[in-house]
Order: structure tokens, then C-alpha cells, then sequence
């Protein structure tokens, strides 16, 4: 997860059953972040939302998710990630309706935007993948960060590989191991020869930047 890229953009909490949450707040305040995904400029990459602790930066378990103005109402299907689907439509950022979002749980969580990869890597990710991703990742932060981002922005030096069941390691086609630490692994685009394949036992559920911490 990209540390600085949390943005607490919903109203307050308001009362549930025990064990639950609710948040709401208006789709144009998210529309922003949205329209990036449709640039031609990165087109493997995209802004994710997410629910996440602000403590911990935990993801939280989305229980029920719906979008509604008068008498018009849609539910989203949320994905094992737990990314949640919004639509990117410049017409809903007119109509502005109202989201709202039910996490499991009575805990507070904040709406986390991610740049992530938009495709699926089912069985393996290879060093063409991943530089690919790598720059496109690096445009998107600068395009979310503004005019002058570029001047204080680090580039993305490889990608985060995230997923739902704890494992100790990948292993790569060319021998190497890759550590596995709390459910991410982490890929350097350095490390990696060329025809290189990382191989996952199991399908991650996102790939994100990884930029290293100074």
C-alpha cells in the first residue's frame, strides 16, 4: 500500500447494530481519482478504492456497498479483494448520488485510494509485465499528485504482489526465491533477468507500486 495515498473522504459514522459500520459520501468526491483510470497514458494501471483501519492501514471487510439518488438504487458486487467497483461515468458526477458503504465490524475505516495493476495475474507475472507496469504506475502517481509532483515524487522501483492467504515465498522460473512477509511479496525490477517468470501458488488479489522507503 502506498502510505501517502489515503484520503479520509467520507462523513461520519453513524449508528448500527452492534458489529457494524456505515459510511456514506457523494460519488463526486471520488470522481476525481476516477477519471485517471481512463488515460490513455497508463492503460494497464488504475486508482482502486479500498476500506482501510488509518491505524494499521488494514483492509476492511466491505459487508454491503449500494449507490443511490431518489429513487434510483444499485448495489455493487464486491470482489474477494475488496476493492469497490465504482463506475467511472462523468454523467453520475452530475446526478452526484449517494454512496454508502456497511464494513464488518464496529471499527472506524477511512476510504484508501491505491494505484494498482487493472489486469488479473493468475498463475505468474513475467519481467515484461513488470516493466511495463512500472512506469505506467509512475505516470499515474504523478497525474494524482498534480503540476509539480514530479519535482518530489520518487519513481516506482518494482511492484507489491498481495495476497489473501499467508505464504513463506515465491519462486521464479529462473531458480530465485522471493520472500513472502505479512501476505506481500515484494518484486525489484532490477532483480529481474531477462525471460525471467515470478510463479504464484495461488492468484494474488493486487499488484501495487513498491517504492523504497528511505
Amino acid at each position: 500500500m502506498i502510505k501517502g495515498f489515503t484520503a479520509a473522504l467520507m462523513a461520519a459514522v453513524i449508528s448500527l447494530p452492534v458489529g457494524a459500520a456505515q459510511i456514506e459520501f457523494s460519488y463526486s468526491k471520488l470522481f476525481t481519482q476516477l477519471k485517471h483510470n481512463n488515460s490513455e497514458d497508463h492503460p494497464d494501471v488504475k486508482v482502486g478504492y479500498f476500506m482501510v483501519k488509518p491505524q494499521t492501514g488494514e483492509v476492511c471487510t466491505i459487508t454491503k456497498a449500494w449507490m443511490t439518488k431518489k429513487k434510483n438504487y444499485e448495489e455493487f458486487v464486491i470482489p474477494a479483494s475488496q476493492e469497490l467497483p465504482l463506475p467511472i461515468d462523468s454523467n453520475l458526477r452530475r446526478v452526484n448520488p449517494d454512496v454508502f458503504i456497511e464494513t464488518e465490524g464496529d471499527a472506524v475505516c477511512d476510504v484508501s485510494f491505491q494505484v494498482m495493476a487493472k489486469n488479473a495475474f493468475v498463475r505468474e507475472m513475467s519481467d515484461k509485465d513488470v516493466n511495463v507496469l512500472v512506469p505506467q504506475m509512475t505516470a499515474m502517481m504523478q497525474d494524482l499528485g498534480g503540476m509539480f509532483s514530479t519535482w518530489f515524487m520518487p519513481d516506482v522501483q518494482g511492484v507489491s504482489v498481495h495476497f489473501s492467504q499467508p505464504q513463506s515465498s515465491l519462486s521464479t522460473s529462473k531458480g530465485r526465491v522471493i520472500d513472502v512477509e505479512d501476505k506481500v511479496a515484494v518484486v525489484r525490477l532490477n532483480d529481474l533477468q531477462e525471460g525471467e517468470r515470478i510463479l504464484f501458488s495461488q492468484q494474488p488479489i493486487k499488484i501495487t507500486p513498491w517504492i523504497p522507503q528511505s
